[in-house]
């Protein structure tokens, strides 16, 4: 199957059904079906823009088709929060439902499907919010053909399926997770495939329907790819995506290793579009996408691109660059620079710093906005390296502190670290503010333990990593020779823990098969292991000393029926 535009209705086209695939997949020859009953749910509705939040890719790419055949605009918001999706509620003309619920035998008047024109908007889509509050920005139907006109010419899709482990509802994940299988007729999945297991199940099923496979992924998702998982050569994808922010070496390396597959990279932002791609196991260089013209003034970047909104206009990157035969090499933004004590100071070059001493993977610098006007750390760094206690914690920092101490002045240092596994990302790939400020939460709220990012095995279970904060208010009064955390501090955290990261709403019923092994002190770190229940939740406590503490927690929703999912 050739590609066709958006412009053209790829989706109206026929298409053969894929014999083999299981239902979580999305076929082109499904899709007509799902959008004439989205057309029907919105016959009679107000025009204008409509909310779309919608994580099944199947049931989304259908109703932003059907918003487009009915002459409507989608806002994709940049995340399912509550409070995003009511604060956006109040700005456009209504919300799309989670499924369209049509009664059996309803005959709406349902009008003939509009042709989409290339200069009308088709998304209003929202930028991560790296740096300030997000922005929402406009893509015409023009730009989101040019660029799904590159990744065609690039990397076509014949005989292929896409496993997206990203969200659609971001520029990147809609392009190569969504408009590009449906503009090349070729079947995509995504939802649960974020998850390490269900991407190689996806992967085996690919396979036994004689497809190859696209993996469209992130750095968050490739750094965190388990050993033991079957990862077969004979179900290897035949490329792996990542975008969102630039990838490790070591990861990009080891994501080739373990998935048998080159990994590309492309590097660009919700405003511009792709920029560029790379394969980091070959070079550090950025090649400039088909229909990407760049210009270099100094470190500054300057591009002309179709899939730009003024594609005739130099566009400036705020990203500085070296210029590099056929590409150019990333140093970092420009617009990182901050005043300490009067001084600027620039947060690329304490990173990069940083990234030189062997133990650190990665490291990200942050501005805390805080009163003492110091700066925070978040470090990655290789397993060994990691600090499980307050005294290698303390000397870890001593270390990265002399470091820096030969490049910056003593007020420039950051004062806060954060030591992680991998980076923490949102659904576009980026240490955004609310991350941000989740790892740094303890400097404010001294009854937190201090958070060190999550991973997730499936729907129901969640593992994160802590700390026990030296100047944690629990450790005052108990035990002044011997501080430890209080067993039913633990408990709470347990449940406050669980109600943010399952959203379960209920009331406390009671404890079961309550067991303390260990107690856990100020400055060890360690796992919280949550698995949603029936009746609540199931913890335990675990560091590199054994397990401190497992248990059981009922819970009662609010009609009194059992804990629900809110």
């Amino acid at each position: 199957m050739t590609f066709t535009p958006l412009s053209q209705a790829p989706w109206r086209r026929p298409v053969s059904p894929v014999p083999g695939l299981p239902s979580g997949w999305t076929s082109p020859a499904s899709l007509p079906a799902r959008v004439e009953a989205w057309r029907r749910w919105l016959a009679g509705r107000p025009g204008g823009q409509w909310l779309l939040s919608q994580r099944h890719p199947g049931e989304f790419c259908a109703a932003l088709v059907a918003l487009w055949e009915s002459g409507r605009v989608a806002v994709l918001p940049a995340d399912d929060r509550p409070e995003t999706l009511a604060r956006l509620a109040n700005e456009v003309e209504g919300v799309l439902p989670d499924a369209p619920d049509v009664p059996a035998g309803a005959d709406q008047d349902v009008q003939p499907p509009l042709a989409l024109t290339p200069s009308s908007t088709a998304v209003v889509l929202y930028t991560s919010g790296s740096t300030g509050d997000p922005v929402h920005l406009a893509k015409r139907f023009d730009q989101l053909d040019a660029e799904l006109a590159a990744h065609a010419k690039l990397w076509p899709l014949a005989g292929t399926a896409v496993i997206s482990q990203v969200s659609h509802q971001h520029i990147y994940g809609l392009l190569a997770g969504v408009l590009h299988p449906l503009c090349a007729g070729a079947p995509f999945c995504g939802d649960a495939s974020r998850y390490p297991e269900v991407l190689a199940a996806r992967l085996e099923e690919a396979g036994s329907a004689g497809l190859k496979s696209v993996v469209v992924s992130s750095p968050a998702q490739l750094s965190r790819l388990p050993d033991h998982l079957p990862w077969t050569e004979r179900s290897a994808p035949c490329r792996v995506f990542s975008s969102g922010a630039p990838l490790a070496a070591p990861h990009a390396r080891q994501a080739e290793r373990l998935l048998h597959a080159p990994v590309v990279e492309i590097y660009g932002s919700t405003e511009t579009g792709g920029i560029a791609r790379r394969r980091q196991t070959r070079g550090s260089t950025w090649q400039p996408l088909p229909g990407v013209r760049l210009s270099f003034e100094g470190e500054r970047l300057l591009l002309r691109s179709a899939f730009l909104d003024t594609p005739d206009v130099w566009w400036q990157q705020p990203d500085r660059v070296a210029p590099a035969a056929n590409g150019f090499a990333l140093l970092g933004r420009a617009d990182r620079l901050v005043k300490i004590a009067g001084k600027r100071v620039s947060l690329a070059h304490i990173e990069h710093t940083l990234a030189a001493a062997p133990e650190v993977i990665e490291a990200r610098c942050v501005d805390l906005d805080r009163s003492d006007g110091r700066l925070g750390a978040v470090v990655a760094l290789n397993g060994e390296a990691v600090p499980h206690r307050h005294e290698s914690r303390r000397d870890l920092i001593q270390r990265l502190r002399a470091r820096l101490a030969r490049h910056l002045e003593q007020v420039a240092i950051p004062r806060y670290w954060r030591f992680v596994d991998a980076l923490p990302s949102n659904p576009q790939g980026k240490l955004d503010r609310g991350l941000i400020k989740r790892l740094f939460a303890d400097l404010d709220d001294t009854r937190a333990p201090r958070w060190l990012g999550e991973r997730r095995s499936g729907p129901d279970t969640c593992t994160l990593t802590l700390e026990v904060p030296e100047r944690l208010a629990y450790l005052e009064g108990h035990f002044e020779d011997y501080p430890l955390v209080p067993g039913v501090v633990m408990v709470q955290w347990a449940i406050e823990l669980a109600r943010e990261s399952f959203g379960l709403q209920g009331d406390f019923l009671g404890l079961e098969r309550l067991k303390f092994q260990r107690p856990l002190q100020p400055g060890i770190r360690f796992t919280l292991e949550l698995m949603r229940r029936e009746d609540g939740i199931a913890f335990a406590f675990d560091s590199r000393e054994g397990r401190h503490c497992a248990g059981r927690v009922r819970l009662q929703s609010r009609d009194g029926i059992g804990a629900s999912h809110g």
